[in-house]
């Protein structure tokens, strides 16, 4: 048990050593930006994780709560030069609050009834946006100014400066997930998911833990809406509130794992290093970069239908199966 114990420490240590090093081998502007979208696509994906994995409500309309997020942290700049330190977690309040309205309403439908409903709310909050001067309209917003503190107001000159707050970021959200895995929230959630009459029979109030996962699910998205706002200073509502990156959440989540601890973060990692990396050598031949990101998803999906994260559990059982084989042959 000592030695499992002293193993587990040495990886978690090598990995702290990783993300030290990481952002200054690939010290450019374009190796920061990857890694800073990595940290934003791994808290989208661990926040749709509690909702679409745990409680098993497949949501398209998460973007809803990625969008109230960025725009909380520019609207309360602008009309109140509130710092983003603040701003962010007003930004989640207020996701909280929609949620929880959408959610009261939404949450009574299952499935694929769910889905679309989800999907329609967000492409009316879009048009509302697009529509609202007041937050912008079609323009959006722009936020930066050479004239803020840049730490008061987290628009720092070095990329790398948001590489490290996103990874620790990251990785207290990681924490927050890891413990509440393992207490009755989750449990019931799982319950929820596997059998909703059955867990309801056995005394689980679905409709109250599903709610609460829902708007569990909301923070932690609108938080990423808020780093994403600052990382890039700029947005409009065909950034990031459109259906594409409600997809792209629930894509992060099913192509690492869903329903798991890790998951989301594997999959930030690969989908945003083939997005990033096919936008930026494959984009000149007129769409062919979303055609091979595309079909390499597709094939993630079909194939590895559990997420990448069962790979290394496959080729265990697969030895395991040989090895089992190999036992049972008789000899010549």
């Amino acid at each position: 048990m000592k030695k499992l114990s002293s193993k587990r420490y040495l990886l978690w240590a090598g990995i702290l050593v990783i993300l030290i090093v990481l952002p200054l081998l690939f010290n450019t502007a374009f190796s920061h930006h990857i890694m800073t979208m990595m940290c934003i696509w791994a808290l989208l994906g661990m926040g749709w994780n509690f909702i679409g994995g745990y409680a098993g409500q497949i949501s398209n309309g998460h973007a809803i709560y990625y969008a109230f997020g960025a725009y909380a942290n520019a609207m309360l700049l602008q009309w109140f030069n509130l710092s983003p330190w603040i701003a962010m977690w007003v930004g989640c309040l207020l996701s909280a609050g929609i949620a929880f309205l959408i959610g009261k309403g939404l949450l009574r439908f299952r499935g694929h009834v769910f889905a679309i409903a989800t999907m329609a709310v967000a492409e009316c909050v879009r048009l509302i946006f697009i529509n609202t001067k007041a937050v912008g309209g079609a323009t959006g917003v722009y936020i930066f100014s050479a004239k803020l503190n840049p730490i008061l107001y987290m628009q720092f000159s070095s990329t790398r400066t948001y590489v490290y707050l996103y990874m620790a970021i990251v990785v207290c959200v990681l924490l927050f997930v890891r413990w509440l895995n393992k207490t009755k929230f989750c449990y019931y959630l799982r319950a929820i998911n596997g059998n909703e009459t059955a867990a309801e029979s056995a005394g689980i109030n679905a409709a109250n833990y599903k709610l609460l996962a829902y708007m569990l699910s909301a923070v932690i998205v609108s938080l990423a809406g808020s780093l994403y706002m600052q990382f890039m200073l700029y947005t409009d509502p065909s950034m990031i509130l459109t259906s594409n990156i409600s997809m792209m959440i629930v894509l992060v989540t099913v192509m690492g794992g869903v329903g798991t601890v890790y998951g989301p973060i594997i999959g930030a990692i690969v989908l945003t290093y083939i997005s990033e990396y096919t936008r930026v050598y494959l984009s000149h031949y007129n769409g062919l970069d979303m055609v091979i990101y595309g079909v390499l998803v597709i094939l993630i999906v079909l194939f590895i239908p559990d997420g990448l994260i069962s790979i290394p559990g496959r080729i265990k059982r697969h030895r395991e199966r040989r090895h089992t084989a190999g036992k049972e042959a008789p000899a010549k």
